[in-house]
């Protein structure tokens, strides 16, 4: 056997309806996609197990090149991140000494082929050539073959790509995209463009191509140009680095943005809408300067706060308030305290601080007990390097322990109640000792978030005595935990949200209103009716004062105090 025959028999034919075989696969080519990256050439498969009677396949893509050529690095890449979950899997490879091509070409690029002397039916890998496109180096006379299932294209990034998103959405890919790019570079490569039809849109994203990975350091033989890449590689053989990766990650983000890709001819001078830091973070990626970009970490970390900063809320805070010393003979004065601080912390988070204290022991050490109590928590700095949940409790319960030592310490004989509500943002904590109480209003539904430290709760949580008799029993007025009765506080003492969530912290919505009142409210307005009256009002104010009449109305036989906190969600300036 001659060298041509032997050339012959290792050789593969590929055109429409033809079938070839892969490791355990029959693939049956369909269609031909393009050349999307230099030196391969994709095409639309149908794939079936070789095993398989009847011949019912998937969609598949086949990926054709040089031994040495996009297709090598993908497959070495492959193996350093292997079974990453962002990469889709792939499912065959084979090598083969050459293959024949028959693409039937459009009229218009057959008209070319002949003008270069090729034959329009069939053609050689090697000697294929496109308008607009390079032919493959003939470095190699052998060809790689690379088999994958085929993307979803609903689902591809180019079908969301041509779709409207809002800022967060596009901030939720990239992210991934740039999380992607910063791991292929850990292990000293670089993606530096990406083909938005061979990357599909799941829960997480998954790139189907990898032809535009390149080892760090590597000088391109040749310019490079694409919606996604860099413009030195246009022009200048610059070693790969990640700050290549970078400019493909701000490119996307400037397409996803825009519903447009960047064009070349704006590279220099980038017109790009006036979001607030989404226009710095463009501006920087796609410098024409190199060394002006971010790193693919400060990248990815700008990212995801400016992501944060977009789906967090500006919170509003709304107050209003009314305090009564009431109408019994007894109480001359108001033994009730309370009061309500708010710090900014950043143009989208607010830290509130509100308490309110209900003194007893006599009506001079009572009103000072409440005092202090309400002062102490008020006047203390507020930390605003508290970053996490654990941290914000300890401070919290830190803060009632130096209330309680404060109380102990200056008032003989005396006590208050203590009632504390701490939000950051969005995340509610509380501290509570005594009766008073702590309610969430949210949507017309009302709940109580404290707890009643009294002899009564005791009696009615096991099931001593009923609701109802508790309102005229001889012992409603016993507290079992109060502030200022010891120097120091055991653990537990203080109540936090984990005995009715279970967590540390509840979540606030939109219009939600929480209320702090003394017993000298809810013991004559029950909670049902709270509900309904701050329902009814859009006022906060009006609410606040109905309910302070209603007290009054019914006989105020002790001081009484409401304070009413709403927050308001508006669309956040980032």
């Amino acid at each position: 056997m001659n060298s041509l025959d032997h050339n012959i028999l290792n050789s593969l034919v590929i055109q429409q309806n033809s079938s070839i075989l892969i490791e355990t696969y029959q693939v049956e080519i369909l269609a031909y996609l393009g050349q999307f990256t230099t030196d391969v050439y994709y095409f639309q498969v149908k794939i079936v197990p070789k095993d398989c009677s009847n011949n019912i396949g998937e969609l598949g893509l086949l990926r054709i090149g040089q031994i040495d050529g996009g297709l090598s690095r993908e497959l070495k890449l492959r193996e350093l991140i292997t079974d990453y979950k962002l990469i889709a899997p792939l499912l065959a490879s084979r090598i083969v000494d050459s293959i024949t091509i028959n693409l039937n070409l459009p009229d218009i690029e057959k008209q070319y082929a002949e003008e270069e002397h090729l034959d329009e039916q069939s053609t050689y890998l090697d000697e294929l050539y496109y308008n607009e496109q390079e032919t493959i180096s003939n470095s190699s006379s052998q060809k790689l073959l690379l088999l994958n299932y085929f993307p979803d294209q609903i689902k591809t990034l180019e079908t969301w790509l041509n779709l409207e998103h809002t800022p967060e959405e596009s901030l939720v890919l990239v992210s991934q995209v740039c999380q992607f790019l910063r791991y292929v570079h850990q292990h000293n490569w670089c993606l530096i463009s990406i083909i938005p039809k061979l990357v599909q849109m799941t829960t997480l994203i998954q790139f189907f191509d990898l032809t535009n990975a390149y080892p760090v350091g590597e000088v391109l033989p040749s310019g490079l140009s694409g919606d996604y890449c860099a413009p030195e590689l246009g022009y200048e053989k610059k070693p790969i680095n990640e700050l290549m990766s970078s400019y493909t990650v701000g490119s996307l983000l400037y397409h996803a943005i825009h519903q447009k890709p960047l064009q070349i001819e704006q590279t220099i001078d980038i017109e790009i809408k006036p979001i607030p830091r989404i226009y710095q973070l463009l501006k920087i990626s796609l410098s024409p300067i190199p060394e002006e970009r971010f790193t693919l970490s400060q990248l990815l970390g700008t990212l995801v706060e400016t992501r944060h900063q977009i789906n967090t809320p500006k919170i509003h805070w709304q107050f209003a308030s009314s305090s009564t010393i009431g109408l019994s003979t007894k109480r001359l004065q108001n033994e009730d305290s309370y009061g309500v601080r708010q710090q900014q912390v950043s143009n989208t988070e607010t830290t509130i601080l509100a308490v309110v204290a209900d003194g007893m022991g006599g009506m001079s050490q009572g009103e000072l007990a409440s005092k202090i109590a309400v002062e102490t928590v008020l006047e203390e700095l507020i930390p605003t390097n508290l970053k996490t949940v654990e941290q914000r409790h300890e401070w919290l319960i830190s803060l009632v322990q130096k209330a309680n030592e404060s109380v102990a310490n200056k008032v003989k004989d005396g006590g208050t109640t203590l009632s504390i509500i701490f939000a950051v943002a969005q995340q509610l904590m509380i501290a509570h000792v005594g009766d008073s109480r702590i309610y969430l209003l949210r949507q017309a539904e009302i709940r109580q978030i404290s707890q009643d430290h009294s002899l009564i709760a005791l009696l009615i949580a096991s099931e001593q005595i009923t609701e109802e008799e508790s309102l005229v029993h001889p012992d409603r007025n016993i507290l079992t935990k109060f502030i200022g009765s010891k120097r120091r506080l055991s653990d537990g003492y203080i109540q936090d949200l984990r005995s009715i969530t279970q967590e540390l912290s509840i979540t606030l919505e939109n219009e939600d209103i929480l209320l702090l009142c003394s017993d000298g409210v809810w013991d004559l307005v029950p909670t049902n009716e709270l509900a309904e009256i701050f329902s009814q009002h859009q006022d906060l104010q009006l609410s606040v004062d109905q309910i302070i009449n209603h007290v009054l109305e019914r006989g105020a036989f002790d001081n009484a105090t409401l304070l009413a906190i709403q927050c308001l969600f508006n669309v956040p300036v980032v």
